[in-house]
């Protein structure tokens, strides 16, 4: 019984690194990322795959080891509750705000346009001066450029834009 309880753990830990490694892709350049990530099928297996890896670990672990299981799904609760209260749209307005305010303070000459700049080149470095100007100037306020950087971050596209569809060989 106790080695399905650890298996069980495993099984969670793998469920854990293979979200920890698809942050790490993501946080590469678009063009340093496999390209098997382009396809849907990809998608659709890892998907499968980690939600069979979070069940059959954690019915395993809880089989075995109940007030441990117990336990970490309130430690997992916890940790993924505080990861979407920082990556939320509250918590980003604030952080641009203030360092809106502190830049500002530095540099009370420049511009607002080029103090968003400034202030987003600091949140994402790799990002093209063309992009983050062009959030800038139609974003003219760091709630507005917030917002902007959160869509943005999250992947939301368009209604009817479909990257798979410019992926197409025609």
């Amino acid at each position: 019984m106790v080695w399905i309880g650890i298996t069980g753990f495993m099984l969670l830990a793998a469920f854990l690194l293979g979200g920890l490694w698809l942050d790490h892709v993501r946080e590469r350049r678009v063009y340093e990322r496999p390209g098997i990530l382009l396809r849907p099928g990809f998608w659709l297996a890892y998907r499968s795959l980690r939600l069979v890896l979070f069940l059959a670990g954690w019915s395993m672990s809880a089989m075995a080891f109940p007030r441990t299981s117990g336990l970490l799904a309130l430690l997992l609760l916890l940790a993924w509750s505080w990861k979407r209260l920082l990556q939320g749209r509250l918590v980003r307005r604030r952080m641009i705000r203030r360092a809106f305010a502190l830049e500002k303070r530095r540099d009370p000459s420049a511009s607002d346009v080029q103090i968003l700049q400034r202030v987003m080149h600091s949140i994402h470095p790799s990002w093209g001066d063309e992009l983050l100007e062009q959030i800038a100037i139609d974003n003219p306020t760091p709630e507005r450029a917030a917002d902007m950087i959160l869509r943005i971050e999250r992947g939301a596209l368009p209604a009817g834009f479909s990257p798979a569809r410019l992926l197409r060989l025609r």
